[in-house]
C-alpha cells in the first residue's frame, strides 16, 4: 500500500462546488475534479487495513485499495484498468455513485474517512 501512515498525515479534502451564480452561466461541471496532486494525497490516505470493507460496500465491487495505491503511485493507466475490471463505464458510474465505500472505510473509526478519488 502506498503510504501506510497517510491517513494520519493528510487531511481529507471535501468536495468543492461552484457557487449558484457561476453554475447558471453554463452547463459545465459544477463539482470540480481533484487535481492530480490532490488525488495523490487523498489516495495516500488509504491504508492497508487488512480487510477492505470498502470493497464489500461498493455496488460494483471496485478494488478500491489497489486503485488508490495506483493513483498514489501516479500509474493512472493501470488504475483505470482496475476500475474497468468491475465496471464497463467507471467514468460516469463514479459521477452518480453514492460512495458507500466511504461509509465503510476503516479510517472512519478514528477520523475522517478516505475520499473516493474515482
Amino acid at each position: 500500500m502506498g503510504k501506510p501512515t497517510g491517513f494520519m498525515e493528510y487531511a481529507r479534502i471535501n468536495d468543492k462546488h461552484l457557487s449558484v451564480a457561476e453554475r447558471v452561466k453554463n452547463f459545465n461541471e459544477f463539482t470540480p475534479c481533484l487535481t492530480d496532486e490532490e488525488a495523490t494525497v487523498q489516495a495516500a490516505r488509504c491504508m492497508d487495513c487488512g480487510v477492505p470493507f470498502c470493497n464489500n460496500k461498493c455496488p460494483v465491487h471496485n478494488n478500491i485499495p489497489d486503485f488508490n495505491d495506483l493513483v498514489y503511485r501516479g500509474d493512472y493507466e493501470t488504475a483505470i484498468r482496475v476500475l474497468h475490471s468491475t465496471s464497463s463505464f467507471p467514468e460516469f458510474t463514479g459521477r452518480v455513485c453514492p460512495a458507500l465505500c466511504e461509509a465503510a472505510c476503516s479510517v472512519g473509526i478514528s477520523g475522517r474517512t478516505v475520499r473516493w478519488t474515482g
